[in-house]
């Protein structure tokens, strides 16, 4: 290489003319730039060497470019060899481009190497930062549990190993705030659907009243129908009586059959109307013992409830006393503020 390092061969003024010319020393010359350009072997994993590279790449490209030039002033000072001398440019530009690009193909293999490394780092830490914006990216309720159970198990699966590299920290820090997010859409979703199974069995109970008290209407209706069908017989009894004493003397007979038959039917509706009444107070009464039967259990569960939260805290003060050497005062005191939920990340499990 010459001194000034920025190309590979220098051409007297003298042998210029015989170079493009006749080709009096071309393939040497371009046998002794080859050498030059492929006798450094630097280190690709380095900055250094990869610089080397690129600078001897760029010498062969700057070789090209002199070489070229005087070529060219051989054309505009001898116009009688233009075509030799073009000729001999041409495949100076084309060995040397080729030998420019041989040169610089293992940084160019190393460069694409690295951005495809980068490229799959990137992917995997977006995969990430998408599990963990999935929950906020739906519409309300946002994903089921199955869904956000299936995101923390993929996010609890992916090993921060040696493959990271340096981006090892970054996908640890990355991780661990998508499982958070993950955990606190998850536990939302959960009481979500609890509210509304909760939601659903109160609009049963209450469909339930509801039949219930339409039932009880539907009676009331049917018993006082059956007071005005009692009434109106009666008054129908009244009009055949008064009209068996006018044709008394006429129709003896005949009026002592039709009273016979008004008090038949007077005492059939007086049975239909006290069977109308029973039924009417069974129902009540059944109402009455199902609204109370449902008190009771209500209260049942709740007391049920509240003594197994008083075992638990009560297991969780002791686990404190003994682990933490705190007083029955002082775990306590810590028990309470998790289940208020005053200290941030750190639930109980009734």
């Amino acid at each position: 290489m010459t001194t000034e390092t920025t190309t590979l061969a220098v051409i007297e003024p003298a042998n210029a003319l015989a170079l493009f010319s006749d080709r009096t020393g071309l393939d040497s010359l371009l046998t002794d730039i080859r050498q030059q350009a492929t006798s450094l072997v630097p280190d690709l994993t380095t900055a250094k060497g990869r610089k080397e590279i690129a600078s001897i790449a760029h010498a062969v490209a700057r070789t090209k470019t002199y070489l070229d030039g005087i070529g060219k002033e051989l054309t505009d000072q001898y116009k009688e060899i233009p075509k030799r001398i073009d000729g001999t440019r041409k495949e100076l530009r084309d060995t040397l481009d080729a030998l420019r690009d041989e040169v610089r193909e293992p940084l160019n293999r190393w460069e694409a190497e690295q951005k495809a490394r980068e490229e799959a780092l990137a992917a995997r830490l977006a995969r990430i930062d998408e599990l963990g914006n999935l929950p906020t990216q739906s519409p309300h309720p946002g994903p089921t549990v199955e869904q956000l159970t299936s995101y923390l198990t993929e996010l609890e699966q992916t090993a921060i190993d040696s493959t990271w590299e340096d981006k090892a920290a970054m996908a640890a820090v990355a991780r661990d705030a998508a499982i958070v997010k993950v955990k606190q859409a998850l536990t939302a979703r959960q009481q979500y659907d609890e509210q509304q199974a909760e939601l659903e069995r109160l609009r049963a109970e209450q469909a339930k009243r509801d039949q219930e008290e339409r039932d009880r209407r539907i009676a009331e209706e049917a018993a006082q129908a059956e007071a005005q069908r009692q009434e109106q017989a009666r008054l129908d009894a009244q009009r055949r009586e008064q009209e068996a004493l006018a044709r008394e003397e006429q129709a003896r007979q005949a009026a002592e059959l039709a009273e016979q038959r008004r008090q038949e039917a007077e005492a059939n509706a007086q049975r239909q109307a006290q069977e109308a009444a029973a039924r009417a107070a069974e129902q009540e009464r059944q109402r009455i013992e199902a609204e109370q039967q449902a008190k009771a259990q209500a209260e049942a569960a709740r007391a049920a409830d509240v003594e197994h939260r008083r075992q638990v805290n009560q297991q969780a003060v002791a686990s404190l006393t003994f682990a933490c050497a705190l007083s029955p005062e002082q775990a306590r005191d810590v028990i309470s503020a998790i289940a208020k939920g005053l200290i941030t990340g750190v639930h109980i499990n009734y």
